[in-house]
């Protein structure tokens, strides 16, 4: 299955909750969603919508959703094989979670069921999971350099303008570090977070979102590829 992990475009899109207070001072959670490439760098943030709005719909209301199918399409496609002497040509996508919608261009992990169901889609999505961990790993280092996303973000109560550049500005300010090849060790970072938090990883996956996902004709999605590589790869290593 290695094929799956190194064919995979080195991007990856997730979601992640920064809490902020209202007017109230109770509080209420904003999301930020952003693509993230095989080093743990921001390529794309979409700051500031209210918790309750699920993740697919941010996505389809976002600017990188206007412009991703465009600019992926011109990096060509790769061969992978699906069966003794076919292949099929697989497009650079975005990984992401569940709760997406599958398509030429995003490779979305399955669902426990999914995968309980079929041993070949737990394959896969082992697989998947793999290359889709960087993001958290991304979320996991932004929040451990920087503490002020272990609180909610008080300016957002009084200017949410003002928070949503903050935030980007500490995610432009993340990726130098990493340019920079900062000392400080990942583990170090993360095993600090981790003890400051109790430990506690959230996990933000809407329901409802995934059963609309699941609605979609996937007959021109690249998992589809995929799956077919993978009960190929069972197949073979049965003989």
């Amino acid at each position: 299955m290695v094929e799956i992990t190194s064919i995979a475009s080195r991007t990856t899109a997730s979601i992640c909750k920064v809490l902020t207070p209202d007017s109230r001072c109770s509080v209420r959670p904003r999301l930020i969603e952003a693509l993230v490439d095989y080093k743990k760098r921001f390529l794309d943030l979409e700051i500031g919508w209210p918790g309750s709005v699920g993740d697919c719909r941010i996505f389809e209301n976002s600017y990188l959703n206007g412009k991703y199918e465009e600019e992926l399409a011109k990096l060509g496609t790769a061969p992978l094989m699906t069966g003794e002497d076919i292949n099929e040509e697989i497009p650079a996508f975005i990984l992401g979670d569940s709760a997406y919608r599958n398509s030429r261009h995003m490779v979305t992990t399955y669902k426990v069921t999914e995968c309980n169901a079929d041993r070949s889609v737990r394959h896969l999505n082992f697989e998947l999971s793999k290359a889709r961990y960087q993001v958290e790993h991304a979320f996991g280092l932004l929040k451990g350099r920087f503490q002020v996303f272990e609180k909610p973000l008080r300016s957002a109560g009084e200017d949410l303008p003002f928070s949503v550049r903050l935030i980007a500005s500490i995610c432009v300010i993340h990726n130098f570090l990493i340019d920079a090849r900062d000392t400080v060790p990942e583990a170090d970072i993360l095993r600090a977070a981790a003890e400051r938090n109790g430990g506690v990883v959230e996990d933000d996956v809407d329901d409802e979102e995934i059963g609309g996902a699941r609605e979609q004709n996937y007959e021109r999605a690249t998992r589809e590829a995929f799956v077919r590589h993978s009960r190929w790869l069972d197949e073979e290593n049965e003989v």
